[in-house]
């Protein structure tokens, strides 16, 4: 088991990154490196390249190496960063060439999601993370999200999974309480728990080592994190409302939900992140609403008050 190794490396806030693309999508590499600087300016300790967010599915493959090089590249300005890289496919083989890929480029960890498209059962997850894992390519980050490859773990499959030497740490994105309650007891001593943002104070309660966060997020994660630190329960708790009243629930399942997830990156960041691929779409008020949205913010998480969003806000 490798979590005493990562333990102190996977940790905090780790910022997952969209892809910036112009109107003609293609990759904007200049958003790209700003992007990861602005994570680290807010306190991020990492990032992830060309994750669900970042489309890692829709880039060409030649488009998806040259985004690997140009985000470990910007990473490694950043003394002691990690880097993780999603190395997921709709098959094992195209989640081993990829994996294999970032290794070769130096990333310090391969993020792998169950295969998707085609429904899998626990046999399969469990063979698919077991053969690239046991590939000792990069150590491996196991990546839940059940509304992208149609497998749901159970706490069970988790503290089977954590038991392959080479998976460092959990990626979860379900925020139930009875479910992670049990999650965190299946990784104890396994694996490093990872949380999502929605529920990112639940997992630093029930012990984990931070999260793997929207990149729109972070402010939010790394404030939760300084009140958590000082005993201020009470605030952690308040920003963690607010941050879930601003980006309301419905994540990957909800329509319209990468559009959103990339007009909120540019928002927050105040750096243009462009549109998805088609045919995803945001709404067409997305910008607009999270705008008026923002200033729930401001007054726990002062960072969300970007030179863009408050020139904005002061016009109104």
């Amino acid at each position: 088991m490798q979590i005493e190794r990562f333990r102190d490396r996977f940790r905090d806030v780790i910022g997952l990154i969209v892809t910036p693309m112009d109107s003609r999508y293609a990759v904007d590499e200049g958003a790209l490196r700003a992007q990861i600087d602005w994570c680290f300016a807010q306190g991020a300790t990492g990032i992830v390249a060309t994750g669900s967010i970042g489309e890692f599915l829709h880039l060409e493959d030649a488009e998806r190496r040259r985004v690997l090089e140009v985000v470990l590249e910007q990473t490694r300005l950043h003394p002691g960063a990690s880097a993780f890289a999603m190395t997921s496919g709709a098959t094992t083989l195209q989640a081993m060439h990829w994996t294999r890929v970032a290794a070769e480029l130096g990333y310090d960890c391969a993020v792998v999601i169950a295969p998707y498209y085609w429904k899998v059962g626990e046999r399969e997850a469990f063979e698919h993370f077991r053969t690239i894992a046991e590939a000792e390519l990069l150590p491996v980050c196991v990546y839940h999200n059940p509304a992208l490859s149609k497998f749901h773990m159970s706490p069970a499959f988790f503290a089977q999974v954590a038991q392959l030497e080479n998976v460092a740490c959990v990626k979860e994105v379900e925020t139930d309480l009875q479910h992670l309650e049990q999650v965190a007891d299946a990784l104890a001593g396994r694996a490093v728990y990872l949380q999502t943002f929605r529920a990112y104070l639940t997992g630093r309660l029930l012990g984990s080592g931070g999260g793997q966060i929207n990149v729109f997020a972070i402010p939010a994660c790394v404030a939760i994190d300084e009140a958590y630190r000082r005993g201020d329960i009470a605030l952690a708790q308040e920003i963690q409302r607010r941050l879930n009243r601003v980006f309301p629930r419905g994540g990957e399942a909800a329509l319209g939900a990468l559009g959103m997830t990339k007009a909120t990156a540019s928002v927050v960041t105040g750096i243009e992140m462009g549109p998805p691929r088609p045919p995803y779409l945001a709404p067409d008020d997305a910008a607009e609403r999270i705008t008026k949205r923002l200033p729930e913010l401001y007054e726990v998480v002062p960072a969300m008050k970007t030179r863009r969003h408050a020139a904005v806000h002061s016009l109104q």
